[in-house]
C-alpha cells in the first residue's frame, strides 16, 4: 500500500482522493470525487498492517458486502469495493456532519424530543437491515452520524453478519462489540439475533440522554460483566424530568433475557410513537412497571419509613365551662333551680323545664359543630391543594434542599402566593379548635403542609409543564399508582399511626379494627420486603418478630392507657422493624453468590490470559536466535517466570459488596416509591385524614362537656 499522504491528489479505484479526514482501528478514510458521477464520496482503506491477516480482510469486506445489500436513508450507502493496488477498499457516501458521540462530547446530552427523533430513525433503518437479515452488532453513538440536515446515517458494519451466513468470522467464545453498549449475550458470547441490536440501541438511547454510559468500569470485561449481571440503571433516577414512558421503553429494550425484551424494531417504533402521542394528549398510562425495575438505588423513603408515631391524643376531660365553639366566651351563669322557676306558681313540676333546656342545648350546638366540621374539612384540604401547587412551581433537583426551593427560584410569584395561601388557611384551621392548641395538632399540620408541598415539588413531570397541569399530573400519579406494590411501605405506615391512635379505645369493635390494622400494616411490610421471590426468611429473626407480633396483640387487649414499655405500637414496630432484616441477609446472600460466580470467571479469565502471555513469552524465548558477547560465549536468557495464581476476591469483601448492593437498590426502590409515583401525596392525605378526626374528637369532647354542664 502507498504512503497515506501520498494517497491525496492521486487516482484510486475510479476517484480522485481530496483530503484524509479519519483515522479508525481498521485503517484511513479519505474524501474522493467519483470520476463517472463527479460526486464526493468517502474512501475507506484497510490499513497495511491489518491487511497481513486474512481474517481483517475478511472482517473489513464484510462490512461492504453487508451495508451494500441495504438502500436506506439512514444506512450508509456503498458505491464500490474490492482491492486496488494491493490496498482494500470501500467508497461509500458522504456524510458531512458529526457522530452522535462527538456531539455529545461537544454539547452534552440531546433534549428527549431530539434524542426520541434520532432513535426512531435509527430504528427505521435497523428495521430495514434486519428485514434483509443483517444484525449490526455494534450500534453505539461512534457509529451513527448526523447529517446536515440532523437525520442519522449508521455507519461500520464491519461486526455485521447475515443470520442465514454459514461462514462465521468469531471464533468459539469470542466477544465482538464494544462493551458499554454490549448486549449480555454479546458478552456471554452466545447466540445472538436482531434483538442484540435493540439492546445496544436502549443503551446508546439512554447514552444521548444522560451523556453517560450505563455502566462504567476500570476495563472492559468489568462492564460486559455489569451488562450480565446488574439491573440496567433507571433514567429517572437521574433525569427525574423527562417524560416516565422513556423510562418505560428504556426498561424493555434493556432486559438481560432477549425474549423478555422487544421483539422486533417494528414494535419498538409503534411503542415509542403510542406512549409519545398518549402523553401529548393527556392519557399516558402509569409508569409503575418501569420505574419500580425494578430497575431499583432507597434511603429517604427508609427515612420517611422511620417517622415516629404520633402520641396517643390527650384525653380532655376537665371543665371547660368557659368555652363555647373553638373561641373564649364568658362563661355561663348557672343559676340554682329555684331562680330558673322563680317565675313558676308555687309547687310547679321542675322537670319539664329541664327537659326543654336540654332539647335546645341538644339542636343548636349540633347543628353549629356540624357546619363548624364541615368548613374545617373544606379548609384543610384547600390548605393541602395550595401547599400541593406552591411544590408544583419546581422542578426536583439532585439534592433535596435545592428540590425544595426550586419552586421558589423558578416561580417565586406563583409559588409564593400558593404557600402564603396554604399557610393562612391552615393558621385559620388551627384557631376554629375547640381546644387548645397541642404539639400533636402542630405536628400533623406541619407534616401535612411538609409532605404536600414536597408531593408537587418531586411529581415527575417535563420541565415545560404548568404548575397546575403538574399538580393534577401528581394526584393522576397517585390515583393511577394507588394499588401499586411500590406503595406498600406507605400503607404500612399509615396503617400502623392509625393502629396506635385507636388500640387504647375501649369499645371493642375501634380495639379489634385497630388490632387488625397493625396485622395489616405488619403483612404489607412482610410483603414489601420479600419482594414476590421465593426467599425464606431468617429463623432467627423470625422467631423475633412472631414473640414481638404476639407480645403487641397481647398489649392491645389488656391495655387501656399508653405506657411506654409495654405499649402495643412499640411491639409491633419492632416486629416491623425485624422483618426487612430477616429478608436482607437472604437477598445478601443470594447477591453474594451471584458476585462469587462472577469473580470466578474473573479469576478464569484472567488466569488464561496470563496462561496465553506465558506461552507466547515462552514460545518466542524458545524460537528466538541464540545471542553472544563480544567474546563469543553464549548469553543465558532468563527463563519466562511462571505467571502467578490469580487469587479470588475474599468472600468477606464481596459479602461486604453485596450488603452495600442491596442497601443501594432498596433505598432507591423505596424513594422511587415515595417520589415518582406520588407516594407522598397518600402520606399526606393520611396525615389530613388525621389531623381531622383530632378536631372531630376535641369538637364531641367540648360539647360533651359544655352540654353536660348545662344540663346540670
Amino acid at each position: 500500500m502507498p504512503e497515506t499522504d501520498s494517497l491525496i491528489g492521486t487516482a484510486f479505484a475510479g476517484c480522485r482522493i481530496l483530503a484524509k479526514i479519519g483515522q479508525g482501528g481498521m485503517g484511513s478514510v479519505y474524501t474522493a470525487r467519483q470520476d463517472a458521477t463527479n460526486k464526493i464520496v468517502a474512501v475507506k482503506i484497510l490499513s497495511a498492517e491489518l491487511a497481513r491477516d486474512e481474517r481483517n480482510i475478511e472482517f473489513f469486506l464484510r462490512e461492504a458486502r453487508s451495508a451494500a445489500k441495504l438502500e436506506h436513508p439512514n444506512i450508509v450507502h456503498i458505491y464500490n469495493f474490492g482491492k486496488e493496488n494491493g490496498s482494500y477498499f470501500i467508497i461509500m457516501s458522504y456524510i458531512e456532519g458529526k457522530s452522535l458521540a462527538d456531539i455529545v462530547a461537544e454539547k452534552g446530552p440531546l433534549n428527549p424530543d431530539a434524542a426520541t427523533e434520532i432513535v426512531l430513525e435509527v430504528l427505521d433503518g435497523l428495521r430495514h437491515a434486519h428485514s434483509k437479515t443483517i444484525i449490526h452488532r455494534d450500534i453505539k453513538p461512534a457509529n451513527i452520524l448526523l447529517d446536515t440536515d440532523g437525520h442519522p446515517k449508521i455507519v461500520d458494519f464491519g461486526l455485521a453478519r447475515s443470520i442465514s451466513e454459514e461462514k462465521q468470522l468469531t471464533m468459539a467464545g469470542e466477544m465482538v462489540g464494544t462493551a458499554y453498549f454490549m448486549s449480555p449475550e454479546q458478552g456471554l458470547a452466545g447466540k445472538v439475533d436482531h434483538r442484540a441490536d435493540l439492546y445496544a440501541v436502549g443503551a446508546t438511547y439512554f447514552y444521548l440522554l444522560t451523556g453517560k454510559y450505563p455502566f462504567e468500569g476500570k476495563s472492559s470485561i468489568e462492564v460486559i460483566h455489569k451488562h450480565i449481571g446488574i439491573p440496567f440503571p433507571n433514567i429517572i433516577l437521574l433525569k427525574p424530568d423527562l417524560p416516565l414512558w422513556i423510562s418505560r421503553v428504556l426498561e424493555q429494550l434493556t432486559r438481560k433475557k432477549p425474549d423478555d425484551r422487544y421483539q422486533s424494531a417494528t414494535q419498538v417504533i409503534g411503542e415509542i410513537k403510542r406512549l409519545r402521542t398518549a402523553e401529548n394528549d393527556g392519557t399516558a398510562v402509569s409508569n409503575e412497571r418501569s420505574i419500580d425495575l425494578p430497575k431499583i438505588s432507597e434511603f429517604f423513603a427508609a427515612e420517611a419509613a422511620a417517622t415516629p408515631a404520633p402520641p396517643p391524643p390527650p384525653e380532655y376531660r376537665k371543665p371547660i365551662a368557659t368555652l363555647v365553639s373553638d373561641r373564649l366566651m364568658p362563661a355561663q351563669t348557672s343559676r340554682p333551680a329555684d331562680a330558673v322557676n322563680s317565675t313558676l306558681p308555687l309547687g310547679a313540676p321542675v322537670a319539664p323545664r329541664r327537659e326543654t333546656l336540654k332539647g335546645k342545648n341538644l339542636q343548636l350546638p349540633a347543628l353549629h359543630n356540624t357546619i363548624k366540621a364541615t368548613t374545617y374539612f373544606a379548609v384543610t384540604f384547600a390548605a393541602m391543594g395550595c401547599f400541593l401547587l406552591a411544590g408544583s412551581g419546581g422542578m426536583s433537583k439532585p439534592g433535596l434542599a435545592e428540590s425544595l426551593l426550586s419552586p421558589f427560584a423558578s416561580n417565586p410569584y406563583s409559588s409564593g402566593f400558593f404557600f402564603t395561601a396554604g399557610l393562612a388557611l391552615t393558621i385559620w384551621a388551627l384557631i376554629m379548635k375547640p381546644l387548645k392548641l397541642t404539639p400533636i395538632r402542630l405536628l400533623l399540620s406541619f407534616s401535612t403542609a411538609l409532605t404536600a408541598y414536597t408531593a408537587g415539588a418531586y411529581a415527575p413531570a417535563p420541565e415545560t409543564t404548568d404548575m397546575v397541569s403538574k399538580a393534577f399530573l401528581c394526584l393522576k400519579i397517585a390515583s393511577e399508582n394507588i394499588a401499586s406494590p411500590a406503595n406498600l411501605p406507605s400503607y404500612s405506615m399509615c396503617l400502623f399511626l392509625a393502629a396506635s391512635k385507636f388500640v387504647f379505645r375501649p369499645h371493642w369493635g375501634v380495639k379489634a379494627c385497630s388490632i387488625a390494622a397493625y396485622v395489616l400494616s405488619l403483612l404489607f411490610t412482610w410483603l414489601y420486603f420479600k419482594g414476590g421471590q421465593t426467599v425464606s426468611p431468617d429463623k432467627l429473626y423470625l422467631a423475633l418478630a412472631g414473640i414481638a407480633a404476639l407480645a403487641g396483640l397481647a398489649a392491645s387487649l389488656m391495655q387501656k392507657q399508653f405506657t411506654l414499655l409495654s405499649s402495643p405500637a412499640l411491639f409491633f414496630l419492632v416486629s416491623n422493624a425485624l422483618v426487612p432484616i430477616m429478608f436482607a441477609n437472604q437477598h445478601i446472600n443470594a447477591i453474594t453468590e451471584n458476585l462469587v460466580s462472577r469473580d470466578a470467571i474473573r479469576v478464569r479469565d484472567l488466569s488464561h490470559q496470563s496462561y496465553l502471555k506465558y506461552r507466547k513469552d515462552l514460545l518466542a524465548q524458545e524460537t528466538s536466535m541464540p545471542e553472544f558477547d563480544i567474546e563469543g560465549r553464549p548469553i543465558e536468557k532468563t527463563p519466562v517466570a511462571r505467571p502467578a495464581e490469580i487469587a479470588p476476591t475474599p468472600r468477606e469483601e464481596l459479602s461486604h459488596i453485596a450488603r452495600l448492593e442491596y442497601s443501594a437498590t432498596r433505598a432507591a426502590r423505596i424513594k422511587n416509591a415515595i417520589f415518582n409515583t406520588a407516594g407522598l401525596l397518600f402520606l399526606t392525605i393520611f396525615l389530613l385524614l388525621m389531623a381531622n378526626i383530632y378536631f372531630v374528637e376535641e369538637t364531641l369532647t367540648y360539647y360533651a362537656g359544655n352540654n353536660s354542664e348545662n344540663v346540670n
